[in-house]
């Protein structure tokens, strides 16, 4: 009994060490995005003079990879978004 005790209070004492620091609040915030298919975020794609070529807000879920932008909407449609040498992504997470 002293033993499960002092497993779920050290268990317990690690979640709470945990809660402060970055790795698990973004931990905790693809878990959030996961279950809730996306988190509402705004894309926007800059060309090389800094004007806005793309811009999309809404809820969904975000990858990347070699150039590729990837996300799925709330219409169950898949977007990929080609990145060239003179493109900036801004991805930023509305509240």
């Amino acid at each position: 009994m002293k033993k499960k005790l002092a497993g779920m209070f050290l268990g317990l004492a690690m979640l709470m060490t945990l809660g402060g620091c970055a790795s698990w609040n973004r931990f905790t915030k693809n878990v959030s995005s996961d279950v809730n298919n996306g988190l509402p975020r705004e894309i926007k794609v800059y060309n090389a003079e800094g004007k806005v070529i793309f811009h999309e807000k809404g809820k969904f879920d975000i990858s990347y990879k070699d150039r590729d932008l990837q996300y799925i909407d709330q219409k169950n449609r898949k977007h990929n978004i080609y990145l060239g040498d003179m493109t900036t992504v801004v991805v930023d997470e509305l509240k």
